[in-house]
C-alpha cells in the first residue's frame, strides 16, 4: 500500500532539483517501492496524468469540491485512483452533483500538500 503522501513527495523532490540523475533516481526509487498494481497509477500521476483519461473534473467541479483539508497523510494510491474510475464513470441524470459528491470525499481525506498534486 502507498500513500499518495509519497508520490507527492517524490514530485516535489523532482520538481526541486535541475540535475537530471537526480530526477531519474527519485523516479526510479519511488517505482521500486510501488506495489505491481499501482504501478500504471503512479507513472500516470508522475506524469501528471490520470489513467482515466476523460473524468469529467473541470475548473468549475474542482472548485465546487474544495473543502478544507485532512491534518495528517492516509490517503492511499489505489483509493485515489479508485475514486478517479468512479468519476469518470459518472454519467447521466445527477451527474454532476455524484461527481462532485466524489470528488468532495477525496479532498476531504487529502492533505494540503496532496490537494495541491490533485488539482494540478
Amino acid at each position: 500500500m502507498t500513500l499518495l503522501r509519497e508520490l507527492v513527495d517524490a514530485s516535489e523532490r523532482v520538481g526541486s532539483t535541475a540535475s537530471r540523475r537526480s530526477k531519474v533516481a527519485e523516479i526510479a526509487a519511488l517505482l521500486r517501492e510501488l506495489q505491481p498494481d499501482e504501478i500504471d497509477v503512479g507513472v500516470a500521476f508522475l506524469a501528471g496524468e490520470t489513467r482515466q483519461g476523460r473524468t469529467g473534473i473541470g475548473y468549475s467541479l474542482i472548485e465546487s469540491a474544495r473543502v478544507a483539508a485532512a491534518s495528517s497523510p492516509g490517503l492511499e494510491l489505489r483509493s485515489v485512483n479508485r475514486t478517479l474510475d468512479q468519476i469518470a464513470g459518472t454519467a447521466g441524470r445527477g451527474s454532476i452533483a455524484e461527481r462532485t459528491r466524489l470528488l468532495t470525499e477525496l479532498f476531504a481525506a487529502a492533505t494540503e500538500r496532496e490537494q495541491a498534486f490533485l488539482v494540478r
